[in-house]
């Protein structure tokens, strides 16, 4: 999702950053908000076979961190139609999400199923009277997630990058304000009103599977240490809050589905760096085995794991 803890920088790529640029983002938004669903797949799909083709450094990313969650044993030509899986899968994201966001909440609710087991996880962790952490891996629709929980009427606050790209993702963050959902910037200011909001009962979502630009490698993330987020579960443990894995995916049927996780509760050990580690594990482990299910969704256009960048 575009949040992430607030010590994140993002060394993008060039082509990613070209094509998440404000001229670029805003056209594709203009476009998908008036193609008919036949015409924005198929240019979708035309953009996404253009670097499936091309191959820039963006691809070599990609096939690099999927790679790491397919194993050794997976042959090259499994391992690349999964690398094209995930850039067909995010071009259709964006157009879904752009096409949909101007038809009102009604139209969002219904492209989005949330199984029954969502709900009662949710209620589930409301329950408890205590504030909530969504927190999830870079899968599916995720964005249209998110509108989708603010279109169900839940008050939400999105933690943001610290270091804003800026571009198209201040039209993506400007887009969400419209929607109802509260996006802010990880500061000083945003964190204080984060940890209010949280015990106060509130919902923050924030992603946990973005890697941390400079930071040391500290979770074991299939099978090697990857610096990954750890603000999630800081905040948990600072406000007593429960944390619920989203799943958002594409079903088998080509729906957009978003689970939910049960409530996790953090542990307490009694040393602080020994429950930071032990509940950012906890949640890491569930992220990997959501990830591993659907490879071809994870959206995930940084390299997470040292030396983890490929060349094109």
């Amino acid at each position: 999702m575009s949040q992430d803890h607030y010590e994140q920088k993002t060394p993008f790529t060039s082509l990613y950053r070209l094509v998440t640029s404000r001229p670029l983002t805003g056209i594709g938004m203009f476009l998908s908000k008036y193609a008919p669903p036949p015409l924005g797949y198929a240019l979708g799909d035309l953009i996404a076979g253009l670097i499936t083709w091309l191959k820039p450094d963006v691809y070599g990313v990609v096939c690099a961190n999927l790679r790491q969650v397919v194993g050794p044993q997976t042959s090259e030509q499994t391992l690349h139609r999964l690398v094209r899986q995930v850039f067909h899968n995010t071009a259709r994201n964006a157009y879904e999400l752009w096409h949909l966001v101007g038809r009102g909440q009604a139209a969002i609710r219904a492209a989005i199923r949330f199984p029954p087991t969502a709900w009662a996880h949710l209620e589930q962790a409301q329950r408890r009277g205590k504030g909530m952490l969504i927190v999830g891996p870079h899968t599916g629709n995720f964005y249209l997630g998110m509108l989708a929980l603010a279109a169900y009427g839940l008050d939400i606050q999105v933690l943001g990058l610290a270091s804003a790209p800026g571009g198209g993702f201040d039209l993506m963050d400007q887009m969400l304000a419209r929607a109802g959902v509260r996006v802010t910037s990880a500061s000083v200011q945003a964190l204080r009103e984060v940890i209010k909001r949280l015990r106060s009962g509130g919902i923050v979502l924030t992603g946990a599977d973005r890697p941390v630009d400079g930071a040391e490698p500290s979770v074991e993330f299939f099978g090697r240490l990857a610096p990954l987020p750890t603000g999630h579960v800081r905040l948990a443990l600072k406000t007593d809050a429960t944390i619920l894995i989203t799943s958002p995916h594409r079903d088998a049927q080509e729906r957009n589905v978003v689970g939910l996780s049960p409530p996790l509760e953090m542990v307490r050990t009694g040393d602080p760096d020994e429950d930071l580690r032990v509940n950012l594990q906890r949640v890491t482990t569930q992220l990997e085995e959501l990830i591993r299910i659907r490879p071809g969704q994870w959206a995930m256009f940084l390299p997470v794991w040292p030396e983890g960048q490929a060349s094109s």
